[in-house]
């Protein structure tokens, strides 16, 4: 039986920032790392949102700053004017700039005991607000994408649109996601030469776009329609699961 308690719990609103942070693809790092710390100290944190639309940025993981082609990779990223920086979470490098949306999915680590069931949760929100943009969108990889995971969210079994990462930190966990809004001509170069830098193997035609897949409306709608939805219709990511909410209080 669903307590009052678990109503309200369940009923709470992720709050919303939404916006740029400073003047480098480093600041907006920075200031995601800033708001799960900051979660961390707060017992009765829920979920958080994060959205904006980045500067040219290849996001490397911390593995891949060890590399020995990590050099070779960040100047051949520089070469087409996007800017190498560490990303939070794992995963293979990830190139983004202002024609793709950032959504960082932030919630209190114990909301979710399995990386698994976050990946889950995270992956089948963002399929659900894109189909209601008109997407024939699916959990999974597809053939020869880039940063390929389990959980990246494609169109039509064809062509990636949203990649997805997790970072677990000691109380707060991050699900951060790119979501790639118009046409990728601009990204593919960039993909293109750090990949081939680091000898890792992609094909270009396997990255897709929101617009690609046919949205109409401006850039600010779509991006509104992808918040409001993560934030108020698919927000199954944001919410403990009711028994985790029930063993807490009993």
């Amino acid at each position: 039986m669903m307590t009052e308690v678990n109503q309200k719990l369940l009923t709470r609103v992720p709050n919303l920032s939404l916006g740029r942070v400073g003047n480098t693809a480093q600041d907006d790092i920075d200031e995601s790392l800033r708001v799960l710390r900051e979660m961390q100290e707060d017992d009765n944190a829920h979920a958080r949102i994060r959205a904006y639309r980045p500067i040219p940025t290849m996001a490397f993981s911390r593995r891949e700053s060890l590399m020995p082609e990590f050099a070779a990779a960040s100047a051949a990223a520089r070469g087409f004017g996007f800017d190498p920086v560490i990303r939070l979470a794992g995963g293979r490098a990830v190139a983004y700039d202002q024609t793709c949306l950032i959504i960082d999915l932030m919630a209190p680590l114990k909301f979710y005991g399995d990386h698994i069931a976050a990946f889950e949760a995270g992956a089948a929100c963002f399929r659900d607000v894109l189909g209601d943009l008109g997407l024939d969108a699916r959990v999974g990889p597809v053939v020869g994408e880039y940063c390929a995971g389990d959980h990246s969210v494609n169109a039509r079994g064809q062509v990636k649109v949203v990649g997805i990462a997790q970072r677990a930190m000691r109380s707060a966990r991050l699900l951060t996601a790119c979501i790639v809004l118009e046409k990728p001509e601009r990204l593919r170069p960039v993909v293109d030469a750090v990949y081939g830098a680091m000898k890792l193997d992609w094909s270009p035609s396997s990255l897709g776009s929101v617009r690609g897949e046919g949205v109409q409306g401006t850039l600010d709608e779509i991006v509104h329609e992808l918040v409001t939805g993560l934030q108020q219709r698919h927000s199954e990511w944001a919410f403990p699961q009711i028994t985790h909410i029930d063993d807490a209080r009993a």
